[in-house]
């Protein structure tokens, strides 16, 4: 009698233990229906982003966008008349690409306005508030910043071999630079749905942190 109950007192500790490590292990794993996944062989580039953004590709490349209603004249576009507007607004522009040379020579075809002193040894010298060094997460390269009066882009060259580099263009969204529409800036940020600037820089960085490039 005393056996069986020692038997049974066994029994018992073992299933305590063995049940909650059991349902534990079979817990399943709630994915973040917030974000998306994109994945381009051809690029060998992957990456997570909010699912509030569009991504379409070509090719040659993938743009992560996102637009909102929002009447406004475009002061950028230096090819429409003075008075025309247009009824949305782009408030996120990445757009994605994979050059099959190293990254001083990607700089040199990409953007031949770069001084030969910026090429020494073969190597990217900065420039600081021109080229400027730039890292996140397993990325690293430079910076430079291709505009002027709110027009323009910040543009990054990233290392992803000794022969590829991954070409990143974030476009400038004029209205939150507050340098040309200042007026409309205020009711930009009032559209329901907006990426302001702050928002914008947080997206795009954690779209670089999920990076994974080969």
């Amino acid at each position: 009698m005393k056996m069986k109950k020692t038997l049974l007192v066994v029994v018992i500790l073992i299933l305590a233990v063995s049940i909650p490590f059991y349902l534990k292990s079979k817990k399943t794993v709630v994915s973040d229906k917030t974000v998306a996944s994109y994945s381009n062989t051809r690029l060998g580039i992957a990456f997570t982003y909010p699912k509030i953004l569009s991504a379409s590709s070509t090719p040659d490349s993938v743009n992560i966008h996102h637009q909102i209603p929002f009447t406004h004249h475009d002061f950028c576009d230096f090819k429409g008349e003075s008075d025309t507007t247009i009824d949305t607004m782009t408030d996120f522009d990445v757009t994605f690409r994979v050059v099959n040379k190293n990254i001083l020579e990607t700089m040199k075809s990409e953007s031949p306005y770069i001084p030969q002193e910026n090429f020494v040894n073969n190597e990217v010298i900065p420039s600081p508030g021109f080229i400027d060094r730039f890292k996140v997460g397993n990325l690293e390269g430079f910076q430079i910043f291709e505009g002027a009066e709110g027009c323009g882009h910040t543009i990054y060259y990233l290392k992803v071999s000794d022969q590829k580099t991954l070409v990143i263009i974030n476009k400038l969204i004029t209205v939150f630079t507050g340098s040309i529409d200042v007026a409309n800036k205020n009711r930009a940020e009032a559209v329901p749905g907006v990426i302001n600037k702050e928002k914008s820089e947080e997206i795009f960085m954690s779209i670089l942190g999920s990076m994974k490039a080969n």
